[in-house]
């Protein structure tokens, strides 16, 4: 009989600090909850594949503890697309929330469709099986697809946030730094499946097997990080979510011109001028339009064929020169530049950075060196 150890500790405390999570989500956090109903299935998915290991960690003569594992490996081939649905789910807004396509789950039912098969056998001529190398063709063939999805995967969540980026300039005047947390989490997740691909090569086709990358330290690893996003979103803020980007025939279907084109030039020059809305920092594409009494494709097409700019650039723009009027003014003296910048309308030190080099391609401790030189 095994003796509980590290190893034993370690999965079972993963387990539980799962489902505590994937219940203390939904009981404090009462912000993205679209994306947090997704995220709790996703960490009650973890602690079911942290089981398996567990159980056949603890006993691996036991032969229910081993089709108990055998049957938690399906869940790999779920973990990828709630990933993804759940990235999707934070950053866009759609009507009616996205879902998983019942397609996604062929692999999955593929793999239950395996388990079922090893029932046929008891554990004794599995084990005979094994070492005879007849499971061999099965298991390279579920392990490819499941690599194989889950890379897609991978892939689909990157072009789902350069979508979002793309998205941003056209609905937001700031960034979010949910898409830097995102970004952090598809590289992490990547390396562990390239931890995992390296396994594959290994056992496959150089028949070797590497003590510390491999199969079980990958599924062990992926589902610890899934609860790292778990106490990130503790945390998170609420997300603007933007709207998912449309088909290219549909960009000119809102285009205005004649009197309706010179009332919103007009009233948008008022806005930006006189009233200032641009020291809104959570200004975005909806409020301008709201003001404008217009739709938001009118203000997008506006900015981008009259103004030749996005909406996140425009704006910021005009929170560069108000910077600099404060600057100019001597503010600056008499405040540091983050308080400047923020009351330019900037959110945050890194935007204001970033806008002000794309405006006045330079930063702005060198421009004001530069003005105290003149």
């Amino acid at each position: 009989m095994h003796t509980f150890d590290f190893t034993d500790l370690f999965l079972f405390l993963g387990i539980s600090q799962g489902i505590f999570l994937a219940i203390t989500i939904h009981v404090v956090q009462n912000k993205n909850k679209i994306a947090n109903r997704v995220l709790s299935l996703l960490l009650i998915l973890s602690s079911i594949l942290l089981t398996g290991k567990f159980m056949y960690s603890f006993d691996a003569k036991n032969e229910w503890f081993f089709r108990i594992a055998v049957f938690m490996d399906a869940m790999i081939f779920i973990l990828g697309p709630f990933l993804y649905m759940y990235c999707r789910r934070l950053i866009f807004n759609e009507t009616p929330a996205f879902k998983i396509h019942y397609l996604y789950f062929v692999p999955f039912l593929g793999m239950c469709l395996y388990y079922i098969w090893t029932l046929t056998y008891t554990h004794q001529e599995l084990i005979a099986m094994g070492r005879a190398g007849k499971l061999l063709v099965p298991f390279f063939t579920i392990e490819t697809c499941g690599l194989a999805f889950n890379y897609y995967f991978c892939y689909r969540s990157y072009i789902l946030i350069k979508t979002y980026e793309r998205q941003e300039k056209k609905n937001l005047s700031y960034s979010q730094h949910v898409i830097a947390f995102l970004k952090v989490v598809l590289v992490v997740i990547t390396v562990f499946f390239t931890m995992w691909l390296i396994s594959y090569v290994s056992a496959y086709f150089l028949r070797a097997y590497l003590p510390y990358i491999n199969y079980n330290t990958t599924w062990i690893a992926f589902p610890i990080f899934i609860y790292v996003i778990g106490f990130f979103s503790l945390k998170q803020p609420s997300i603007f979510r933007v709207p998912i980007a449309k088909k290219d025939r549909q960009k000119n279907k809102e285009r205005v011109d004649g009197p309706e084109l010179e009332r919103l030039k007009n009233d948008l020059q008022k806005l930006m001028v006189e009233e200032k809305i641009y020291l809104n920092h959570k200004l975005t594409l909806i409020d301008m339009a709201q003001q404008l009494n217009t739709s938001s494709n009118n203000v997008s097409w506006l900015l981008n064929n009259i103004h030749e700019s996005s909406f996140y650039d425009f704006i910021n723009h005009y929170r560069v020169q108000e910077f600099i009027n404060k600057v100019e003014r001597g503010e600056h003296q008499n405040h540091t530049l983050l308080a400047l910048s923020l009351d330019s309308g900037f959110n945050s030190k890194s935007t204001f950075n970033k806008a002000f080099k794309i405006v006045m391609n330079e930063t702005p401790s060198n421009y004001i060196k530069k003005m105290r030189v003149i």
